[in-house]
């Protein structure tokens, strides 16, 4: 869970605007590690306090992934949902809101000496007077099979079902991975 209170200028209110009050952004994973598979589901919920409704003029929910590092930095958006005002006058700030989506495949969450890629759920929220309060909450994707039961009580219909991959066992293997080698033997001696 992250509570995250944006940084505005340090500029007070006047006596006429009253007391602007700064927004809390607050996104919930529905895993305690924050860690997901590729290809399986990412559910979470995200929140805003301490602002009224009607003091809201957007919110935009995103999955994101970004590099970090040597060389150029990438940014890719998987999942992007905005919500404006009468949208969320609807919704109802009361309740924490859902994010329901199938990650895809790669890129794999990687943190090297060069090179790291994050995954993230980015939650911006813009208020009335152009003020604007952003919170990230990253989370890993990694190289697993999805879970058969999250998959099995999935609401969405769909969706593709995952099938295990089957792998030709190293016996069977074994005798083309041999003559390729003994091939590349005799070429290198020529």
């Amino acid at each position: 869970m992250a509570i995250v209170l944006p940084k505005f200028p340090a500029r007070r209110p006047s006596a006429a605007n009253g007391s602007a009050k700064q927004p809390a952004v607050n996104v919930t994973l529905c895993r305690d590690d924050a860690t997901y598979s590729a290809g399986g589901f990412l559910r979470a919920n995200w929140r805003v306090s301490r602002v009224s409704i009607e003091e809201l003029s957007s919110v935009e929910v995103s999955v994101l992934w970004y590099t970090e590092g040597k060389g150029d930095e990438d940014l890719s958006v998987h999942y992007f949902r905005r919500y404006d005002g009468a949208q969320l006058r609807r919704l109802g700030m009361v309740d924490s809101q859902p994010i329901h989506c199938r990650l895809p495949p790669s890129p794999l969450s990687y943190r090297g000496h060069l090179l790291s890629i994050q995954w993230g759920i980015r939650v911006r929220v813009f208020v009335e007077e152009g003020r604007e309060a952003v919170a990230e909450h990253p989370f890993y994707m990694v190289a697993r099979k999805p879970d058969p039961e999250a998959l099995a009580n999935s609401s969405r219909i769909d969706l593709p079902c995952i099938e295990p991959s089957v792998k030709t066992p190293l016996h069977r293997r074994l005798p083309s991975v041999i003559r390729r080698w003994r091939d590349r033997q005799g070429n290198s001696a020529n």
